[in-house]
C-alpha cells in the first residue's frame, strides 16, 4: 500500500463507512440508471451528465473530462484538500477517530511546521488589518480612497498595512510564533547584523487566500513614490505558497460557484485589477500572481467553469503572456476568448473611464482566441508588402495547422482568406502540403504490433490494455484468467495483475476503489487508463474480442495449452494440484469442442 500515513485497515474501514454514493450525494444530485449513478461533473461544466458513480466498485469516473477516483479523492478535488485533510474530513463526518500516523518523524515534523506556518500567515493578516485602522496608516487609507476602495471592499479582501519593520514580529511572538516559523512563512528576514525585520515593512498589504479562505501569502504595494524598491512585492515560495499553483481570488470563485453557474472566468494581471473588477460587479475575476499561467492554474479553474476570458495588459509583455496562456488553457480543454481593452488600458483604468456597462459589452464581444492570434500576428507585418504578406500567411497557417479538426481549420482558413485576399482553396492546398498539418483524425493512431507481451501469446498495445482491463474490472469472460500467470511487458500492468493474483490467492475480494490505496493512480497514466477503461465501445463483442486477444478461441493454441497441462499433471505429486490441473483441462476441452462443433 502507498505510504500515505494511515494504517491500511483504517483507510479500508473509513471507505466502508463513507459509501461513495451517499458521500457524493451531499454535493451532487445523483440519478440512478441501471447499476450506475449519474450527475453533471463538478470538475467541468456540462449540460448532459457524464459523471458516473459505481456503487459496487466504490469509485467515480467522468466520461467528459476523465477525472476519476475513490471517495477520498473526490473530497480532495471537490474541496481542494490534501489527502490527510480529506481523510480527517471524512472521518469527522462518520465519527471515526483518527489513528496515529505511520509517517516518519521527518514527515510529521513537516506537517506540523506547515500547520504552524499557516497559523502565522493568518495571524499576520489579522495584524495588518488592524494596523490599517491606526493613525500611522493614514497614507494607506488615502491611497485606498483615491482608488475608490470603500470599507466593504477593504473588509472583503482583508486589506491591511504593515506599519514598520518590527511590530509584526512582536505581535507574532506574543502569539507564540517562533522566528524560525516566521522566516519559514516568508514573513521576516535577517539583516547582516542578524536583526530580524518584516519583509513587507511600511507597505499596503493584500492577503492571498486559498479556496478555504486561509491566508497563504501576500502581495504588498509600496506607498513611497520615490522608493528604490519594486512597486509590488509578493511572498516568496513557502510550504504553503507557490506562485505557479496560486490563483488570487479563487476563494471568491468557489463561493460564487456554490451560488450560481459561472458562465466564464476573467483572468487579469494583478490584484488591483481583480479588486476593481469585483467592485464593479465582476465577481468572476482572478489573477495568477504575476506569473505565467500554468497547467495547474488551468486545471484548477476548469473546476469552476469551462470558459475563460483573458483580459491581460495590451503591451508587448501582456500580448506574449496572452499567447502563452491561450495554449496552456486550450490544452486543458478550456474555451478561451480574449479581450483587448481600448487604448491599452488595464481593467481598473478602463472602468474609471468607460464604466461597468461598457466593460460588460466588451466582454460579451470577446474575440475567439485563434482569431486573436491571427489578428495580433497581422499587426506585426505590412500586408501591402508581398514578402511580408507571405511571411504572415506562413505563420498564420502554422497557427491553423495546430487545430485538432478539419472543421476548425476550415473556419479559420476562411478568416485568413478575407484578410489576405487569397482564396480558401489555395490556402487549403498550402496547408495540406505543409509538414505542420496534423492528421485529419485527432485520435491517436493504433500502436504498431509489439513482440509477445504474454506467455505463449501474441498481441499489440490495444489488445494488452483490453486484457488487463477485463481482468481488473472482473469481466465474466476474464475471471478465470487470474490464474493464467500472464506476463506483461508494461510494469504497471504487471503490478496490477500481480495485485489481483495476490488477492485471489489470499481469498480476498477487492474493489476498483482499493486500487487508489495501493497505486499512485494520479501519477501513473497507464494504471489510470485501465481504471477508467470504457468497455461500452465494445458492446456485445467484448468477449469475442477478448478471446481473439488471448487466442482463447484459437484451436492450435488451446491444444498446445492442453498438452502442457497434461505434462504438468503427470509431474504433479499432490492430489490438490492434480485436481486443479484437471479443472483447467476440462475448461480447455469445452472450448475445443465448441470450436469443432462450429466448424461442423
Amino acid at each position: 500500500m502507498q505510504n500515505k500515513g494511515y494504517p491500511t485497515r483504517f483507510i479500508e474501514e473509513l471507505k466502508q463507512k463513507c459509501d461513495i454514493v451517499s458521500t457524493i450525494s451531499r454535493f451532487l444530485t445523483l440519478q440512478k440508471k441501471g447499476k450506475t449513478y449519474w450527475a453533471c461533473c463538478p470538475f467541468h461544466y456540462e449540460k448532459t451528465p457524464s459523471f458516473a458513480v459505481n456503487e459496487v466498485e466504490q469509485y467515480y469516473h467522468c466520461y467528459g473530462c476523465g477525472e476519476s477516483g475513490d471517495v477520498i479523492k473526490f473530497i480532495e478535488k471537490y474541496e481542494n484538500l490534501t489527502f490527510m485533510e480529506s481523510v480527517k474530513y471524512l472521518a469527522d463526518s462518520v465519527g471515526l477517530k483518527l489513528p496515529e500516523l505511520e509517517q516518519s518523524n521527518q514527515d510529521l515534523k513537516q506537517m506540523k511546521l506547515k500547520a504552524e506556518v499557516l497559523r502565522a500567515t493568518n495571524l499576520a493578516m489579522n495584524f495588518y488589518k488592524e494596523c490599517l485602522k491606526t493613525p500611522v496608516a493614514s497614507q494607506a487609507r488615502e491611497y485606498l480612497n483615491r482608488r475608490e476602495m470603500n470599507q466593504t471592499i477593504v473588509d472583503y479582501f482583508n486589506i491591511g498595512f504593515s506599519p514598520d519593520w518590527t511590530s509584526l514580529i512582536s505581535y507574532l511572538e506574543k502569539n507564540n510564533v517562533s522566528r524560525e516559523v516566521m522566516k519559514t512563512a516568508g514573513l521576516i528576514e535577517f539583516n547582516d547584523s542578524g536583526r530580524a525585520y518584516d519583509v513587507f515593512g511600511t507597505r499596503l498589504m493584500f492577503p492571498i487566500l486559498n479556496s478555504f479562505g486561509d491566508c497563504i501569502g501576500f502581495t504588498a504595494r509600496t506607498l513611497d513614490p520615490n522608493s528604490k524598491f519594486a512597486k509590488y512585492k509578493n511572498s516568496t515560495q513557502t510550504l504553503i505558497f507557490d506562485k505557479s499553483r496560486t490563483i488570487y481570488n479563487i476563494n471568491s470563485i468557489k463561493q460564487l460557484k456554490k451560488e450560481q453557474k459561472i458562465d466564464y472566468i476573467i483572468i487579469c494581471e494583478g490584484t488591483i485589477d481583480v479588486i476593481a473588477m469585483y467592485k464593479a460587479g465582476f465577481r468572476n475575476t482572478v489573477a495568477c500572481m504575476g506569473t505565467a499561467i500554468t497547467n495547474y492554474h488551468a486545471s484548477q479553474l476548469k473546476r469552476y467553469s469551462d470558459k475563460i476570458i483573458l483580459c491581460l495588459d495590451g503591451d508587448d509583455a501582456g500580448q506574449n503572456a496572452t499567447y502563452k496562456a491561450i495554449d496552456v488553457l486550450s490544452e486543458q480543454g478550456l474555451e478561451v476568448k480574449v479581450v483587448k481593452l481600448k487604448e491599452n488600458l488595464d481593467p481598473d483604468e478602463f472602468l474609471k473611464k468607460y464604466g461597468a456597462e461598457e466593460l460588460k459589452s466588451t466582454l460579451l464581444n470577446a474575440e475567439d482566441c485563434i482569431e486573436y492570434k491571427l489578428t495580433s500576428l497581422a499587426q506585426k507585418y505590412n500586408l501591402n508588402d508581398s514578402y511580408q504578406k507571405n511571411k504572415y500567411i506562413t505563420n498564420a497557417l502554422e497557427i491553423i495547422s495546430k487545430l485538432d479538426s478539419n472543421a476548425e481549420r476550415e473556419i479559420y482558413l476562411k478568416v485568413l482568406s478575407k484578410r489576405v485576399f487569397i482564396s480558401v482553396d489555395v490556402l487549403r492546398r498550402d496547408l495540406s502540403g505543409s509538414k505542420l498539418t496534423k492528421p485529419s483524425n485527432p485520435l491517436k493512431a493504433e500502436a504498431t504490433p509489439e513482440k509477445p507481451f504474454v506467455v505463449r501469446q501474441e498481441g499489440n498495445t490495444k489488445a494488452t490494455k483490453f486484457i488487463i482491463a477485463s481482468i481488473i474490472h472482473k469481466q465474466p469472460y476474464a475471471v478465470e484468467d487470474v490464474r493464467k500467470n500472464f506476463k506483461f511487458k508494461n510494469s504497471s500492468y504487471q503490478n496490477l495483475y500481480d495485485f489481483v493474483v495476490k488477492c485471489e490467492s489470499e481469498g480476498k475480494t477487492y474493489t476498483i476503489s482499493s486500487l487508489f490505496d495501493y497505486f499512485d493512480v494520479d501519477n501513473n497514466p497507464d494504471i489510470k487508463e485501465i481504471i477508467d477503461f470504457n468497455f461500452a465501445e465494445y458492446g456485445d463483442t467484448a468477449e469475442i474480442y477478448y478471446n481473439e486477444c488471448t487466442k482463447k478461441g484459437d484451436l492450435p493454441t488451446l491444444e498446445q495449452q492442453k498438452k502442457e497441462l497434461l505434462k504438468l499433471y503427470s509431474q504433479a505429486r499432490e492430489n490438490s494440484q492434480k485436481i486443479e490441473i484437471l479443472r483447467d483441462i476440462q475448461q480447455i476441452d469445452k472450448k475445443i469442442n465448441n470450436i469443432k462443433d462450429k466448424k461442423q
